[in-house]
């Protein structure tokens, strides 16, 4: 089966083509220029580069969420639209969860942390001792809480996620050698990511395609919006 994956809950643009659970190609695009922009432009080139047409496809995963609202609403957007011309299901997939594909092969836990604004991380904690565990769900949390949490258990924890560059020093600082960053190609989100989070979620789901028809965005929390809209009700 050969397959698309749509990852634009960050500010990077990550795209991927699988067939059968292994990576043909992927793209990613880190630049000022918004998904809008550069996802379609993106696709076509993958496509060419891969010798691919779009009704090759068999599916669609696009990444969820949590992340950035708008993001989110591109990626799940683009997916539908293409879903619904070439009718083929779509599946969601989370971005905590395929991020966590950073930590394979890793004998330290795996710590995925987004940028949510507002002081606080999306987090989510995975092992890959044998299979994939995760060991605390996804949620948003300020930095401090999260590094209480850390800092109670004896063990070493690899950093991934859009935030880890600012938080860099801090975890450092706070975790000291339990603190391991990898490279920067190695913690951001990639289509390949994607790719293996898609196929594992492919080969597991337990209803049957006719409902993969709709992807709900995860969000985690209240968007901006909702929270003054909220506000502005209490108040009257």
């Amino acid at each position: 089966m050969k397959y698309l994956t749509i990852d634009t809950t960050t500010k990077i643009t990550a795209l991927s083509l699988g067939e059968e659970g292994k990576l043909i190609s992927e793209g990613f695009l880190h630049t000022r220029k918004t998904h809008s922009e550069r996802l379609i432009p993106m696709l076509e080139q993958l496509l060419i580069a891969a010798d691919w047409e779009l009704k090759d496809l068999d599916f669609i995963g696009v990444v969820n969420g949590p992340g950035s609202f708008t993001g989110i609403r591109i990626g799940i957007s683009t997916a539908q639209g293409l879903s619904q011309v070439l009718k083929i299901p779509m599946i969601g997939i989370g971005s905590l969860d395929t991020l966590s594909w950073a930590g394979w092969g890793r004998k330290e836990d795996t710590v995925v942390i987004l940028d949510a604004r507002k002081n606080e991380w999306y987090s989510a904690r995975y092992s890959w001792k044998d299979n994939r565990e995760c060991l605390e769900p996804p949620k948003a949390a300020s930095p401090e809480d999260l590094m209480i949490e850390l800092t109670k258990l004896d063990k070493e924890f690899i950093f991934v996620g859009d935030a880890v560059p600012g938080a860099k020093e801090y975890l450092q600082k706070t975790l000291g050698e339990k603190a391991i960053i990898p490279l920067e190609y190695q913690y951001l989100p990639r289509g390949a990511y994607a790719a293996y989070e898609a196929w594992e979620k492919w080969n597991n789901k337990d209803i049957t395609t006719d409902n993969y028809k709709v992807v709900e965005p995860c969000y985690l929390r209240l968007s901006e919006a909702e929270v003054n809209f909220k506000k502005k009700n209490v108040v009257n």
